[in-house]
């Protein structure tokens, strides 16, 4: 999370970053701007928390008068936000290791709203700008891949049909938010 004024609209904005959503190219980017005063940035692991993710429903706890802010986040293609955690995370692991991690562990991670920071990075993104009736209200959420360019995988080289299942089930609110085309198979 990042909190700053723009000295341009005199608005006060918080940056909700998302994991593996080029979130550190976008706090540079707010950083490096001569219209931007910086307030507060969290990052690393504090009282067993990772601050540097901090979603929407946890504001309070770290920002005082938190409705005065401007909430914003990007989101990005869970096909390829997936396949960018894992490597991220798991330095030195094979194509089938992450095969073997989408169809065997994924679907038991229990992604609650304590968010574990032992693997925030996985979480489904719209947990990060949801309110308590799990409904993305108050933060706009744009596409990552409308402002930057994120890396883009070859899917055929890292999924298969099962992954595939396990991430279009995982992540369906994700697709479905942010507006993500779903696949059922890989072409040929």
């Amino acid at each position: 999370m990042l909190i700053y004024k723009n000295n341009s609209t005199k608005k006060d904005m918080v940056f909700i970053h998302i994991p593996k959503n080029s979130g550190k190219f976008i706090r540079d980017k707010i950083k490096n701007d001569n219209n931007n005063t910086l307030l507060k940035a969290f990052w690393g692991i504090k009282n067993n928390v990772d601050v540097a993710h901090i979603p929407y429903l946890k504001r309070k706890t770290y920002i005082k008068d938190s409705s005065k802010y401007v909430y914003f986040a990007y989101s990005r293609n869970p096909y390829y936000r997936i396949i960018s955690a894992f490597f991220y995370l798991n330095r030195g692991k094979s194509v089938n290791d992450f095969k073997h991690f989408c169809i065997n562990i994924l679907p038991r991670l229990n992604f609650n709203l304590d968010f574990n920071k032992d693997y925030i990075h996985y979480y489904p993104q719209y947990l990060f700008v949801c309110n308590i009736e799990l409904k993305v209200t108050n933060v706009t959420v744009t596409k990552i891949e409308d402002s930057e360019s994120p890396k883009v995988y070859d899917l055929k080289e890292y999924m298969d049909a099962p992954c595939i299942k396990v991430i279009n089930s995982v992540y369906e609110k994700d697709f479905k938010f942010f507006h993500y085309d779903m696949i059922s198979e890989l072409y040929k």
